[in-house]
């Protein structure tokens, strides 16, 4: 005999297949979570870049500035690249000798693809020799272009007189 007078419930094979049901949602919802945290955690990450070289006006398609240039790569059906240009422009009209520059990736699909760019906006920061010192993928903020700026070290040397 029990206490309480009542046999404890005994999981039938329904219960169990739906309790089963609740787990694995659980766990996806969980597993989908932490996904989607990582993901938006990169949108418009700086990360520091190691490629040697430079970048010139010429491949670029436009005057570099002498300390500083914003390269970004943008496509005519990017939905988040006008605003990110406005971003740009606006951080890079902030320092004196910084542009931005954008450029079309399906144009300019070999230097996309020498440059690894798979999405679009990607910007590329470059001092002011044209190497590559820093890369956004995704829409950065203000604070994380200025922090991109804040990778160059050096003063440029591309202007003529």
């Amino acid at each position: 005999m029990y206490l309480g007078g009542k046999a404890p419930r005994r999981l039938t094979s329904l219960g169990l297949v739906v309790l089963l049901k609740i787990v694995a949602l659980v766990s996806l919802l969980a597993l989908v979570s932490v996904a989607y945290l990582w993901w938006q955690r990169r949108q418009g990450a700086v990360r520091e870049v190691e490629r040697a070289g430079a970048l010139t006006s010429e491949q670029i398609g436009a005057q570099r500035g002498y300390y500083a240039t914003f390269v970004q790569f943008s496509t005519p059906m990017c939905a988040k690249c006008p605003g990110t240009a406005r971003l740009l422009q606006t951080v890079a009209s902030e320092q004196d000798h910084v542009t931005h520059v954008e450029v079309d990736a399906s144009v300019r699909l070999d230097l996309a693809r020498d440059l690894s760019i798979m999405r679009t906006p990607t910007t590329l920061v470059l001092d002011g020799d044209g190497t590559i010192v820093a890369r956004m993928d995704g829409a950065p903020t203000a604070q994380q272009a200025r922090e991109a700026l804040a990778k160059v070290h050096t003063s440029g040397t591309e202007y003529t007189i």
